[in-house]
């Protein structure tokens, strides 16, 4: 009984578009239409919409395009009014069928307005975002279709005004619009959202243009599409930083080192950076082309004051140096890499080996004298320094050490020397004319 008397009441009201339907097009009371419609807008405007409907509901149905005597009635603009009023008053309700009720006139104004007017009338965009956003706002009550109504909404706002969809509310309604495009995954779908960014890139800003990349990651499956599409992209915007950079992780994905390559110094050209330097020296490194390497490695060190990036930078020197056979300028970059991280134990035991060819550079020719073996114990002390200020390369330390240990000077070079004694200092220089650049010093055995 409660419901039927609660379904009678809300008749009465007309609250809905049918009820509204229902109801005589002239004003209430034999007021005249410039009358009531002076009431509605006092009592909108006062937030009582109960009694505004009251003074109001003859505009739904006759739907007056004009009033006489009020030449600003704007009929568009109330019927924003009445889908104001009739989504606050379903808000308000506590009843379902109420509730149902309300949205269902809403709707019906929002299918009325796009019947009535034309986009030379009104501003038809925003009231396909004003009925997305409804549709969304009220998909528990409208139903499963609620959803795709709104996807269909902003399509259509998309269709009024690209520009405006891709520049308003931070790209928001076309984000969710391609995403459910995305979601779905069929060809249509993936067409219809390939076809909208397309047209949308001119108007997005970096983030909204991030999204898209996003969004087609997802809709091409398989790589060759992506680099198809970068690369058309590229040919319409060569100096593009960031398609090149994209482009160039699609062919490393690929291993397609060639056109990796071609890219990176692309990159390098229009932006010498650090990381576009950095990735020519790790190219040219990977394929032994060492000199190449040091000579961006190098150019690197003027683009960073990064004590994390330096290290690597004279680490990676050294390394390249000592491939070179460079040993002398190899060893000044490992201690450079020393002083920018005293605690990192790697660029210590890259000097030990630095130093352990130098031996056997000056002894191709012939066998190791006791001289020679004495810059072992240089050798070993960088080995032993790296193991003891970073555990983390205690096994290669380790490793390093079973090799040279045995070739340092035995107990009998030391007893018959006159100039060593057991803890004693000797300059690595003064071993032989061929060690004269290694400045060290080491304790005797």
């Amino acid at each position: 009984m409660k419901k039927l008397i609660i379904a009678i009441a809300f008749l009465l009201l007309g609250s809905s578009w049918v009820n509204a339907q229902a109801q005589t097009a002239e004003p209430p009371n034999n007021m005249t239409e410039i009358a009531a419609y002076s009431v509605f807008a006092s009592n909108y405007r006062n937030k009582e919409y109960k009694r505004a409907l009251k003074y109001g509901r003859w505009i739904l149905k006759s739907m007056p395009k004009e009033i006489e005597g009020y030449p600003s009635f704007d009929l568009a603009k109330n019927l924003g009014r009445f889908v104001k009023i009739y989504k606050q008053l379903a808000e308000e309700a506590d009843d379902p069928s109420t509730k149902s009720a309300y949205i269902d006139t809403v709707q019906t104004i929002y299918n009325e307005v796009f019947e009535t007017f034309d986009k030379d009338e009104i501003y038809l965009f925003a009231w396909k975002i004003g009925q997305g956003r409804f549709y969304q706002d009220n998909a528990d009550i409208i139903g499963d279709d609620a959803e795709q109504m709104a996807m269909d909404a902003y399509a259509k706002a998309f269709e009024l005004d690209a520009e405006k969809l891709a520049t308003s509310y931070e790209g928001y309604y076309l984000k969710i619009l391609l995403r459910d495009l995305a979601n779905k995954e069929t060809d249509e779908a993936q067409k219809k959202a390939i076809s909208i960014m397309k047209e949308a890139e001119e108007y997005a800003n970096d983030d909204l243009n991030d999204y898209f990349d996003r969004i087609r990651d997802k809709l091409f499956d398989e790589p060759e599409e992506r680099i198809a599409y970068l690369e058309q992209k590229l040919k319409k915007d060569p100096k593009n930083i960031d398609v090149i950079e994209q482009l160039r992780d699609q062919y490393k994905d690929q291993g397609n080192t060639k056109k990796v390559q071609k890219l990176n110094k692309r990159l390098y050209k229009l932006d010498p950076s650090y990381q576009n330097i950095i990735a020519l020296a790790k190219f040219a490194s990977s394929n032994d082309n060492y000199k190449q390497s040091v000579k961006y490695l190098k150019e690197a060190i003027d683009k960073t004051d990064d004590a994390e990036k330096l290290k690597t930078i004279y680490y990676n020197i050294a390394d390249a140096q000592l491939n070179l056979g460079e040993l002398k300028q190899a060893a000044n970059y490992a201690k450079k890499a020393i002083n920018e991280a005293p605690e990192w134990g790697r660029p210590y035991l890259k000097l030990a080996v630095i130093y352990a060819r130098a031996v056997r550079k000056c002894t191709q020719n012939r066998d190791l004298t006791k001289n020679d073996r004495a810059v072992y114990w240089v050798v070993v002390d960088y080995v032993k320094k790296g193991k003891e200020v970073d555990s983390s390369v205690a096994k290669r330390a380790n490793t390093l050490l079973e090799s040279y240990r045995p070739v340092t000077p035995s107990s009998q070079d030391v007893f018959f020397s006159d100039k060593w004694e057991k803890g004693n200092q000797i300059k690595a220089s003064s071993l032989g004319k061929c060690y004269s650049w290694i400045n060290e010093t080491t304790t005797v055995r």
